[in-house]
């Protein structure tokens, strides 16, 4: 199955006709298609029978363009197999002109059996063609000598029934060669209505005895070796003719389909499922897809749930970003009242010769001041000197010299009054209480406001980094999502119907 299923889905036709891989192909080298083959079915080890089964299913319902259904019992599972089985039926019957006749004629009217007949004698055929081409002439039908040897172990009453339906006088390599020649799938179905579909096992054993078909398991080569010769495969896929480049890809999938069929279909006819094993696989199937069905539908609610976790984590963001612009308006009035209160304070310093006294900075200050008013009388002496151009030149040098150094000094002696100011408000409750007091709750308030923003920024921090993580997980569940989506064909609009219809069956209800 896995290999089946790698010819399917992962079999690209660039790979078998390209000139980059041409010795993947090459009757020199066909060993690499083999390698290539089991190195890909390998890696679905770790996939479980049901599930493949499932995806084999999918993948053959994909490929013909089939719309899916919810297969969560088995007749539905039925109802997709037999829509599968009529699609193909109808393309086949389209691309051959016998098709109908032949099956108007099978006595059976089972489309699966009629299918695998077809098939079966096609690739026969083609078998045959491809050995005459390569010997340059009508070459012997292959497998008389087995499929003698194959009748010879039959019952006689059987022999004798089966030469009567073929027309044939004796059981001889001439008349079942010229029987084969003429109508090899009227031969087959006669063997088959007698012996079983396990005949068809026997002739691709025939196969798989030769080349590097022996590398495969008996179970797997029986079934499956016709199709890893390279040369074969890419005859069979092409028999048609000419591929025109924009249509490579579906003449390759109708190419191939037939053969995918015929190797889904032929084990479960030829090993004889009982009536219980048969209902076991579709109960498998049914619990698979039931599984990926009910694991979408939790990941649509998750998403869902995440995306409004989102939505809850944005409106608390705005709320609280609100918050934290209305609490930076208030900061931003409190500062600067805080700031007049504080320069009044320093004001009332300067202009107060009763101010208290302060030691070092009350000496400081004098000295400043006294420097302040000696760099002021060189100032105004300058400005009385202006006289000529030269002397404007020299009187504008030094005024310059003179108005950086009051500009310094002034800057010192506010600095002086500012370490006054926070002295007074440390030690001197006593001068300006009513100034002192008010500056104080001020500076307390500024203390809460920041401390307010503090925390209102740290629940905004909270929040984005929820908010960024719900939605780095939908991203991801939406990754898991689209990823389910591409491994279960038709699953998203199945799970769209089965919600406009539950929604309907609630709207009716009410």
């Amino acid at each position: 199955m896995r290999f089946v299923y790698v010819m399917l889905h992962d079999l690209n036709f660039w790979d078998l006709v390209s000139s980059k891989t041409k010795d993947l192909v090459s009757k020199e080298q066909s060993a690499h298609f083999y390698e290539w083959l089991q190195k890909e079915a390998d890696k679905l080890n770790v996939v479980k029978d049901e599930e493949l089964q499932l995806d084999l299913l999918l993948e053959l319902s994909k490929a013909l363009k089939l719309p899916m259904r919810l297969l969560d019992d088995p007749y539905k599972v039925i109802k997709q197999c037999e829509e599968i089985i009529e699609e193909a039926f109808q393309q086949l019957q389209k691309q051959y002109k016998d098709f109908a006749k032949s099956f108007d004629q099978f006595p059976e009217k089972n489309k699966v059996e009629f299918l695998v007949h077809w098939e079966m004698t096609q690739l026969y055929r083609h078998m045959n063609a491809q050995k005459s081409k390569a010997e340059k002439e009508a070459a012997a039908m292959i497998w008389v000598d087995e499929m003698l040897a194959f009748i010879g172990q039959l019952p006689t009453y059987q022999q004798e029934q089966l030469k009567e339906r073929i027309h044939l006088s004796e059981w001889t390599k001439a008349e079942l060669h010229a029987a084969l020649s003429d109508d090899p799938f009227l031969v087959f179905t006669a063997i088959v209505e007698k012996t079983g579909f396990g005949f068809y096992k026997y002739l691709l054993q025939c196969f798989s005895n030769t080349g590097q078909a022996s590398a495969f398991a008996p179970q797997e080569a029986a079934y499956f070796s016709w199709m890893t010769n390279p040369d074969l495969l890419l005859s069979l896929i092409f028999k048609g003719g000419g591929i025109l480049y924009r249509y490579q890809n579906l003449l390759f999938n109708k190419g191939l389909l037939p053969m995918v069929l015929f190797e889904t279909m032929l084990p479960y006819l030829a090993d004889q499922l009982s009536e219980e094993e048969q209902d076991e696989e579709l109960a498998i199937i049914n619990r698979s897809w039931n599984k990926r069905f009910d694991d979408y539908r939790n990941m649509l609610r998750s998403v869902n749930e995440k995306v409004q976790k989102q939505n809850d984590w944005k409106k608390g963001l705005s709320i609280l970003e609100e918050e934290l612009r209305e609490v930076e308006t208030v900061l931003r009035q409190t500062e600067a009242y805080n700031q007049q209160l504080h320069g009044k304070l320093t004001q009332q310093l300067k202009k107060d010769p009763a101010r208290p006294y302060f030691g070092e900075l009350s000496v400081r200050n004098n000295r400043l001041q006294e420097d302040l008013r000696r760099v002021e009388a060189k100032l105004a002496k300058q400005e009385k000197e202006k006289k000529g151009i030269i002397g404007a030149v020299s009187t504008f040098i030094k005024s310059s010299y003179y108005q950086t150094e009051k500009t310094q000094l002034e800057k010192k002696i506010d600095k002086v009054f500012n370490d006054m100011s926070a002295l007074v408000l440390d030690k001197y409750h006593d001068y300006e209480p009513e100034l002192v007091l008010e500056i104080h709750l001020s500076d307390d308030e500024l203390v809460k406001l920041n401390s307010r923003k503090q925390e209102i920024q740290r629940k905004i921090d909270k929040f984005t980094e929820k908010l960024t993580e719900a939605k780095q997980q939908e991203k991801q569940m939406r990754s898991a999502i689209a990823e389910a989506e591409k491994q279960t064909y038709g699953l998203s609009q199945l799970y769209k119907a089965a919600m406009e219809e539950q929604t309907f069956s609630q709207h009716n209800e009410r």
